[in-house]
C-alpha cells in the first residue's frame, strides 16, 4: 500500500510540474524557429496605488544574443517588442505566465503585428525562459516617488512560427 501511495504522489506531482509548464508552450501546429539568449534589465518606477507604495513595471531593455555566436541579433523593449538586427521586428502581448517567486516570471508571448521580411516575418509566438533576475526585492517608499529602478535579468527567447 505504501509504495502505492509513493507512485500516485510522484505521478501527481510530474502532472503539476507539466501543467505549469503547459501554461507557457505554444499551441500545437507551431514550428521553433529561433532560440536567443538575452541579458538586460526590467525598469520600474515608484508609484503609489491604494495598497501602498510600490514598484510598478515600466519595460523590458535588453539584447537578444545568437548562443553559437555570442553577437547581439537583436533588442527587446517598451511594449514588448522586438527588433532583428534584419530590420525584422514584431509587437508582442503576454498570454499567459509560469509565475517564478523572486524571479523574473516565464511566459508565453502571442505577437499582435510585425513588419518587414526578415528572421521575425511570420512569428506568432515567444516563449521566455529560463528567466533569472529582473524582480523589486522589496517595495519602494514615498522618499522615492517617480524614480526608476533598473534590475539585471537574463533569459532564453524562443520564436515560433
Amino acid at each position: 500500500m505504501h509504495r502505492a501511495f509513493r507512485w500516485i504522489f510522484i505521478a501527481s506531482a510530474a502532472a503539476l510540474t507539466a501543467c505549469s509548464s503547459s501554461l507557457i508552450d505554444p499551441p500545437g501546429r507551431t514550428d521553433e524557429i529561433l532560440r536567443l539568449e538575452a541579458s538586460g534589465e526590467q525598469i520600474f518606477r515608484c508609484a503609489r496605488d491604494s495598497q501602498g507604495w510600490y514598484w510598478k513595471f515600466q519595460s523590458p531593455n535588453a539584447y537578444l544574443f545568437d548562443p553559437t555566436t555570442n553577437q547581439a541579433v537583436a533588442k527587446h523593449g517598451y511594449n514588448f517588442t522586438f527588433v532583428h538586427n534584419d530590420g525584422s521586428n514584431l509587437s508582442a502581448r503576454i498570454k499567459s505566465v509560469n509565475t517564478k517567486p523572486g524571479e523574473l516570471s516565464e511566459a508565453l508571448f502571442v505577437t499582435q503585428s510585425g513588419t518587414a521580411p526578415g528572421v521575425f516575418h511570420g512569428v506568432r509566438y515567444v516563449q521566455r525562459i529560463n528567466t533569472h533576475g529582473g524582480m523589486p526585492k522589496s517595495r519602494c517608499v514615498e522618499a522615492q516617488k517617480d524614480k526608476y529602478l533598473r534590475i539585471p535579468f537574463t533569459a532564453e527567447f524562443v520564436f515560433y512560427k
